[in-house]
């Protein structure tokens, strides 16, 4: 029997070889492009999966409530605590990469960037493969040992065989000499969790203790700089250890306690981290949500296509089941028939879809800014969602033409009644207009999203967003001779040293009290910056004065402030006014965009500091950085021998703010041109049916004086209605849709009329085009072949 089916549909495919290939060709765009899509949507879901042990390890949580906001810093002593307390942690470590790591190797230096302090634990909190050593639990016991991984061995040793080798190392500008307890090896590039080599965790306690002036930061409870990790023991009540939390909270913080520590699962640390401060690597949910929809409908246009020419087609079948049901054949085996041929043209689809996902890979790659590929240890998962995704595809398009014509009965089929009903072309005109729908909204969407980002990178945010080169400093030490050099140069207007150049991505938080109303508090953000960088960056000043080496005291006790906490804290003429902090306020400045548009101005306190010097600006005249640049370079690699020169402009600075925008524009761009080259072969199939069936009619129309022109505008007509409906009730749901999206932007642009002006005209010049290329070629038929050819 499916032997029957299957060469039946053979058959059927081969003799309607135009449609077919029609819907081969959409069915095979649709699904590469949705492909592609979820090959991005599947990677970012198996963030973490290489860790077998993810659904019982837990992040810890600290909600401050003062901030109100949530952190994933933590206390050193917490892990220990836990440990000891509760009896659901079988496992509790605590995680900080350690600054300043640097390798000696061969009588060369080189920073190690994710050199992790932590404790031998973490072996069992986190799948991390052995490939040299044994996990006896003592790996990091030692302060002089290291863990190195895979890739670190190699380049270090050319091999694996190191365990109990030694390696010269810079930790806290001191020359130490480590030997190696193990090799595991590299950690995946969907892991939240990276390091190179791991080490013991006390290289941190000193840099810390000198830095808060005390000498316990491993048993302080005001201190969070870790991140604690734990793994629970199978089947643990987490209602449990939330009301555990509660009494820990009580006893080492006391009753009034500020924090409130919660846990958060391995699995949903990348996806679901947005709201957690310094969290780490994070990813986009909301973003993962709208291509998934994107894929979805794209995958609907091709459907609808199938669906259309399937019933357009259909009317010429009806003798064939009269036919077969005449000699027995029931409704069911009618069903079987039609879905087999549906489930075998995806069939035929499913190898070419693949084999076009992979020649456009490369570009979907660097639009995604990410490395997609199918992850040989998940390749069965990818299988498996390609080869359902294709099934479910060939059996809902069959479906409705199968119930549809199993149902016609044989009586009316041997009549020759005619099957193309009103339902059916009213059917037929919905799906059409869906497509333009989905191609309307997308098109829209994408010059929505564009506008919002030109607006984004070109909008002056308060500071010089043109003609500053960004150069990060690693070494406070090289700091002052750098800049001195830099300053030299006759094309340098100004520069100076910053925690972090504007826009800033991270946020130093602290709360004050309000100047009227001394218990409530104002969260405010801090800055610490050099001399002159206020000058340096443009920042325009409402009142007072900037930072200046005239006045000794600017240097300890000088702040100024934006407008935006002048106005949060209550202050009424502040000039000359002491902070609670006891920084005395020098100057207001004119409010800038200390971020992004994504959020509003908040509070800013500035203050003077060159201890924590991350990053110099400098402000350069137009038109002299390509030779301004490689003079800096020279004095870089005259000062700072063994580090690296890296630097970015200001532009570039503020795009990467922006990417995401950038790349999905991009993605619903070519989503739209997609859905509308889709759904332009559904439309030339069916005017190519429709003027087949109409054949005798046209050629009767022109014997009694029917011109070409009123027989092309007869097929034009309809779908230049269909591309008008369309349109109309694209606006509501695109409008809805990009102001949810607009909402999460401080300043907006406005969602313009001719967006929908452009997305109309485009809809109605590819569908006209379509039409008309089918149809002028009927209309040009010798009239007398037209009546003869039915």
């Amino acid at each position: 029997m499916f032997r029957n089916y299957l060469k039946t549909a053979l058959q059927n495919l081969k003799r309607n070889i135009v449609f077919t290939s029609i819907n081969i060709l959409g069915l095979s765009i649709a699904l590469a492009v949705s492909f592609i899509i979820l090959l991005f949507v599947i990677n970012e879901l198996s963030y973490n999966s290489c860790h077998k042990n993810r659904d019982s390890v837990y992040r810890v949580i600290d909600y401050k409530k003062d901030y109100k906001s949530l952190w994933a810093g933590t206390p050193y002593v917490l892990a220990s605590t836990l440990k000891e307390e509760f009896p659901q942690v079988e496992k509790a470590i605590n995680v900080r990469n350690l600054r300043g790591f640097n390798i000696i190797h061969k009588d060369d230096s080189f920073r190690i960037r994710r050199a992790v302090a932590t404790s031998s634990d973490v072996f069992d909190v986190f799948t991390l493969p052995l490939l040299e050593g044994t996990n006896t639990g003592d790996l990091l016991e030692d302060k002089h040992a290291i863990c190195l991984s895979r890739s670190l061995a190699e380049k270090l040793f050319s091999d694996l065989n190191v365990v109990g080798k030694q390696i010269r190392a810079t930790i806290n500008k001191k020359e130490e000499v480590l030997t190696v307890n193990a090799v595991f090896e590299d950690l995946p590039e969907n892991s939240t969790f990276k390091a190179e080599c791991f080490v013991n965790p006390e290289w941190n306690f000193a840099p810390l203790n000198k830095a808060f002036g005390i000498d316990h930061i491993d048993s302080s409870w005001e201190h969070s700089f870790w991140r604690t990790w734990v793994r629970l023991v199978d089947g643990s009540d987490l209602k449990a250890v939330s009301s555990q939390f509660r009494r820990l909270e009580t006893k080492y913080l006391g009753a009034e306690s500020k924090s409130t520590y919660s846990l958060q699962s391995l699995s949903d640390v990348y996806l679901k981290s947005a709201e957690i401060n310094n969290a780490g690597m994070v990813g986009n949910l909301s973003t993962l949500k709208l291509f998934s929809g994107i894929a979805l409908l794209i995958i609907l246009v091709a459907a609808f296509n199938y669906i259309i020419l399937s019933t357009a087609v259909s009317s010429k079948r009806a003798k064939e089941i009269g036919v077969r049901k005449t000699y027995g054949a029931n409704n069911k085996q009618i069903k079987y028939q039609f879905l087999a041929e549906s489930v075998l043209l995806s069939s035929i689809v499913l190898p070419i879809a693949i084999l076009l996902m992979f020649i456009v890979l490369p570009f979907a790659r660097e639009l995604f800014d990410t490395d997609l590929s199918i992850v040989r240890s998940n390749i069965a998962s990818y299988l498996l969602v390609y080869l359902t995704l294709t099934a479910l595809i060939g059996f809902v398009s069959g479906f409705y033409t199968s119930i549809g014509l199993s149902r016609l009965k044989v009586v009316s089929i041997l009549k020759s009644q005619n099957f193309t009903g009103r339902k059916k072309h009213i059917f037929r005109a919905s799906l059409i207009v869906l497509q333009l729908v989905i191609f309307c909204f997308f098109l829209a969407s994408a010059f929505t999203i564009r506008s919002q980002y030109q607006y984004s990178i070109k909008k002056n945010p308060g500071f010089n967003n043109t003609n500053v080169l960004l150069i990060d400093v690693k070494d406070k030490t090289v700091y002052k001779p750098l800049l001195n050099e830099i300053k030299a140069n006759p094309n340098v207007i100004h520069a100076a040293g910053s925690m972090s150049c504007l826009p800033v991505a991270s946020s130093m938080v602290m709360m004050m009290p309000h100047f009227q109303d001394k218990e409530k508090q104002v969260k405010v953000e801090g800055m610490a910056v050099d001399f002159d960088f206020l000058k340096t960056m443009g920042v325009e000043l409402q009142s007072g004065r900037y930072f200046s080496h005239e006045f000794g005291s600017d240097s300890k006790k000088a702040c100024i402030l934006n407008e935006t906490a002048v106005k949060q804290l209550g202050i009424e003429d502040p000039v000359g006014k002491q902070m609670a902090s006891a920084y005395d306020i020098i100057g207001v400045a004119k409010d800038f965009n200390l971020h992004s548009f994504h959020s509003q101005t908040p509070p800013l306190m500035i203050t003077i500091t060159d201890k924590y010097i991350k990053q110099i600006a400098v402000h350069y005249k137009g038109g002299t950085l390509d030779a301004l640049l490689p003079k800096i370079k020279n004095s870089w690699n005259q000062i700072c021998k063994d580090q690296a020169f890296t630097y970015s402009t200001i532009e570039e600075t503020i795009e990467d703010l922006y990417s995401e925008e950038k790349n999905m524009s991009t993605v619903v761009t070519i989503s739209a041109l997609f859905t509308m080259l889709i759904a332009s072969f559904g439309l030339f199939g069916l005017t190519l049916f429709i003027a087949q069936s109409r054949t005798k009619e046209i050629g009767i129309k022109k014997v009694m004086g029917c011109s070409n022109s009123t027989i092309i505008y007869s097929f034009l007509r309809l779908n230049m209605i269909y591309v008008m409906i369309a349109t109309l009730i694209s606006v509501p749901i695109t409008v809805y849709a990009m102001s949810e999206w607009l909402s999460n932007y401080s300043v907006r642009v406005d969602i313009q009329w001719w967006f929908f002006v452009i997305a109309f005209l485009v809809a109605l010049m590819v569908v006209s085009i379509t039409v008309l290329m089918q149809s002028y070629r009927t209309a040009k038929l010798n009239p007398i072949d037209a009546i003869k050819c039915e």
